[in-house]
């Protein structure tokens, strides 16, 4: 159990030491050794004080960050040299985070006359395009969808798609495709 976590919900609470033990029971010396990681409350201790603070016990035990910050200079790149273009992952996609990251966020370039796949796409998650510079053109089975700059769509499971750049110029999208599709 992480007994900074109690400390640090206790100050967001702007809750005393002296206040916490007084609610929950316990003398001022327990709740800081708890803070201070001297000793580990029992069962019965743990869900008094998280009574008082209002959360579940398992708030202390979760060793998991709830937030994942990833850095420009640490994003996952995928080359794919035969588009002369780069995939470029906005969350991490490795292990370590596979079963906290429930979508795939990636920024793309698609180049003046080319298709992201010859192939229709069909993928058994939903996929938002978010058009950031340019023109696409979203070709799907009988019919083809324009999107311009600031223009987005949401595409369902299992729609066939493609896209393809109709302009001169390249055009920078991001993809968020849930569930985590790779």
């Amino acid at each position: 159990m992480d007994g900074n976590k109690v400390r640090k919900l206790r100050k967001n609470k702007c809750m005393t030491i002296e206040e916490l033990s007084e609610k929950s029971g316990f003398t001022s010396s327990y709740i800081s050794q708890v803070e201070r990681n001297l000793i580990e409350p029992s069962l019965t201790a743990l869900n008094k004080i998280c009574k008082v603070l209002n959360v579940s016990p398992y708030y202390f035990f979760d060793d998991l960050n709830n937030v994942i910050v990833t850095r420009k200079e640490d994003r996952q790149r995928l080359v794919m040299p035969e588009k002369g273009s780069t995939l470029e992952y906005l969350v991490p996609i490795n292990d370590e985070y596979k079963n906290k990251i429930k979508m795939s966020i990636y920024r793309y370039a698609l180049y003046p006359g080319m298709w992201d796949n010859e192939k229709f796409s069909i993928i058994d998650s939903d996929k938002c395009v978010i058009i950031i510079k340019g023109k696409l053109i979203v070709n799907f089975i009988d019919y083809n969808e324009i999107i311009e700059e600031g223009d987005s769509i949401y595409i369902c499971s299992d729609t066939p798609h493609k896209l393809f750049n109709p302009s001169e110029e390249k055009v920078e999208l991001i993809c968020i495709i849930s569930p985590v599709a790779y």
